[in-house]
């Protein structure tokens, strides 16, 4: 079973901030997404008035940063990377949050 992964337009953005090293350990999980989302990613949940419930996250670089995520199941199984960034101040997850507040993903 595959996984295709595709980003949300704006985590160009968050990439593009992010350090060589964190960067690297990122593709290393878009890559381990193609074959199973699932084992490499942990269910959110709805805190602090962000419901996330339908989303998933990941933990990189030591916890420091964090990876979020859905994952479809439909006629193409596909893992869309929503956003990624720094855990502090849960400041990932607010913009996760707005992000799919105001698209349908």
């Amino acid at each position: 079973m595959s996984y295709d992964v595709r980003l949300l337009e704006e985590v160009e953005e968050d990439l593009a901030r992010l350090d060589d090293e964190v960067l690297k350990e990122v593709f290393a999980y878009f890559e381990k997404y193609e074959t199973d989302p699932y084992r490499y990613s942990q269910k959110l949940s709805d805190r602090f008035g962000l419901d996330l419930k339908d989303y998933r996250k990941t933990y990189l670089f030591n916890a420091a940063y964090r990876i979020v995520i859905k994952i479809e199941e439909r006629n193409v199984k596909v893992v869309e990377v929503i956003a990624v960034g720094e855990h502090d101040g849960m400041s990932v997850y607010k913009t996760a949050y707005k992000r799919i507040s105001r698209s349908d993903v």
